[in-house]
């Protein structure tokens, strides 16, 4: 009887610990990432691979739901959405500054690397195939 009874202690404890742990529930992606991105095509006129910082803005009310700002290196006044659900991420089609943007990609169980592809389309007639590397 006394076993079952730390046991049942010693387990309430461990909830306790997990349901304070901030990577539980609802981790929170917001802050600055630095970003290694792949285009086949271009990035701000370079082809190849570009390394640079972008910000995730978690939203207030849907805390699913997150601007990436500099996306595709088009600086800080261009955002797109994304979504996550576990750990999956998507970037739902949109049309910012121009290019249409369209994606979805992955997180690690640590909370600490993205990965995203996606497409960028200027409306000039050629899609960019892109794969991003976000890590913090």
């Amino acid at each position: 009887m006394k076993k079952t009874k730390n046991l049942g202690f010693i387990l309430a404890i461990c909830l306790l610990f997990l349901s304070c742990d901030p990577q539980v529930g609802n981790p929170n992606l917001a802050g600055s990432w630095s970003c290694s991105e792949t285009s086949q095509i271009f990035l701000k006129g370079t082809k190849g691979t570009s390394v640079y910082q972008v910000t995730f803005q978690r939203d207030a009310v849907n805390t699913d739901k997150y601007t990436i700002s500099n996306i595709y290196k088009l600086g800080d006044r261009v955002s797109v959405s994304v979504i996550k659900d576990g750990y999956s991420i998507t970037l739902p089609k949109q049309s910012v500054d121009g290019f249409n943007f369209e994606g979805a990609g992955t997180i690690n169980e640590s909370f600490d690397l993205i990965n995203l592809s996606y497409t960028a389309d200027d409306g000039g007639g050629t899609v960019d195939h892109v794969t991003a590397e976000y890590s913090r």
